[in-house]
């Protein structure tokens, strides 16, 4: 009997492939969406461009904080009564910035220049009003260095892995271990 369940041949559903890899730039957009659907932001054109529309000089004090959409009114409800420049700005979103303090009054006098360009990223004219809040601003994290490796560490790391066939695997192994190596040394770990 155990002869007759080996014989069987078992049916076993095909190992299903691993997609490809895909760039990181390609799903942000999915892994954002509902942080930026929360702040308002319909796209994240604003935060993408947003030194593009602020300008060089302001992009480094300022960030886009949310988009703020008007209510949208009932069928039947009245419009709210309001005349001149104040009717004509209650129909649009307002864009709420942060800023450092010292670079609030530049941000103001800048005001209908970064509405303008911030839509003409969107396509129409959403964006109406400029929300400035002062606050301290993160720091910029440093941008990585790569630090030199002495050649005599990656050397002895190499020797040690003369059974490796490949040599780009055997040249990166023995970098990252060289690395290892001279970050412990530094750290006394």
């Amino acid at each position: 009997m155990n002869r007759a369940i080996a014989e069987k041949p078992i049916n076993r559903p095909e190992p299903r492939r691993r997609p490809r890899t895909n760039r990181l730039a390609h799903l942000m957009p999915d892994l954002l969406e509902p942080t930026l659907r929360e702040r308002g932001f319909a796209s994240a054109t604003l935060l993408a461009e947003w030194a593009e529309i602020v300008g060089p000089a302001l992009a480094e004090f300022t960030v886009p904080l949310e988009v703020r959409w008007p209510r949208r009114r009932a069928e039947g409800e009245a419009a709210p009564r309001r005349t001149g420049r104040l009717q004509e700005k209650a129909d649009g979103a307002v864009l709420v910035v942060t800023c450092a303090s010292a670079f609030a009054l530049d941000v103001q006098m800048a005001s209908a220049r970064i509405l303008d360009a911030a839509n003409r990223r969107l396509g129409f004219r959403a964006v109406t009003r400029l929300e400035i809040r002062q606050g301290a601003m993160p720091k910029p994290r440093a941008a990585f260095v790569e630090r030199e490796i002495p050649a005599e560490l990656v050397q002895a790391q190499k020797a040690g892995l003369a059974d490796i066939a490949n040599e780009e695997l055997r040249e990166a192994l023995a970098r990252m271990g060289a690395g290892i190596q001279l970050k412990t040394r530094k750290t006394g770990m």
